[in-house]
């Protein structure tokens, strides 16, 4: 659980790092678990939504944590989940989640965006949040993720679609937007880090990442969160339900037997 400090940090950033939060027996476990679902169904895992990178390497992995257990499981966690309900002040449920790769030189960036410039347009207000789990080193080199700090505090900026640059459809914040609000350097924060390392950050604030230049892959896991009594509605044409939760069971229900001993 965070302190009144943490909180506060948080709030008033948009985003907090906190540094060695998943111990590395279970970050193995969950790297051992994507890496064999991945070698034993790599064309179209059955439990999950692959999307790749136009030449070929997955890009991005989505709902790992409704059918793979680690991943289920860590979801439920109290290191996850606890600050999660602190920043609602409720439960909360699983928005979506996505493992997303980079492949060594090869991984390609997310434009700056704002994670509610998406989901305004699913039925759902800005009480979400997300965690970014570190599966292994994450470096400006090999395309970490950059969040603009405080950003969350300037409403949802203008976005457009992008279906150009890389292989997955994204709204990105216009040019001109970028440039009347990010007017010095110092505001882009690189979050760097190391496996285990987890940062916590608001669905409105700018961030993005760049290509992976290095020759060491990148591995991140993205749960986003919702308030337990947010859910999509009034929405005419919907997203799949691997982007966008239909199943609405708070972090905080027990665990399967099978699923509470893998943490």
């Amino acid at each position: 659980m965070w302190t009144k400090g943490q909180l506060t940090t948080y709030r008033e950033q948009g985003f907090l790092v906190q540094r060695g939060l998943i111990p590395p027996d279970q970050i193995e476990r969950l790297r051992s678990a994507a890496d064999e679902m991945m070698s034993e169904q790599a064309d179209n895992p059955p439990e999950v939504h692959v999307v790749r990178e136009k030449s070929g390497p997955v890009r991005s992995v989505f709902c790992m944590h409704r059918n793979v257990q680690p991943f289920r499981a860590l979801c439920r966690s109290a290191p996850i989940a606890g600050p999660i309900k602190q920043i609602f002040g409720d439960d909360a449920y699983i928005f979506h989640s996505k493992l997303n790769y980079k492949e060594s030189f090869e991984g390609t960036v997310w434009l700056w965006h704002q994670d509610y410039g998406y989901w305004r347009y699913d039925g759902v207000d800005d009480r979400l949040a997300s965690a970014l789990i570190m599966l292994g080193p994450n470096t400006r080199n090999n395309g970490s993720i950059a969040l603009v700090k405080g950003s969350h505090r300037w409403g949802v900026l203008d976005h457009y679609s992008d279906e150009i640059t890389t292989s997955y459809k994204q709204w990105c914040i216009t040019p001109e937007a970028l440039r009347e609000h990010i007017t010095d350097e110092s505001m882009i924060i690189p979050i760097e880090g190391e496996a285990g390392d987890v940062c916590f950050y608001d669905c409105r604030i700018v961030h993005g990442s760049n290509h992976n230049f290095s020759p060491a892959q990148r591995y991140s896991l993205i749960y986003a969160f919702a308030a337990i009594d947010n859910v999509p509605s009034g929405v005419e044409n919907p997203r799949p339900d691997w982007v966008v939760a239909r199943q609405f069971e708070p972090v905080t229900a027990e665990l399967p037997e099978s699923v509470a001993g893998t943490f």
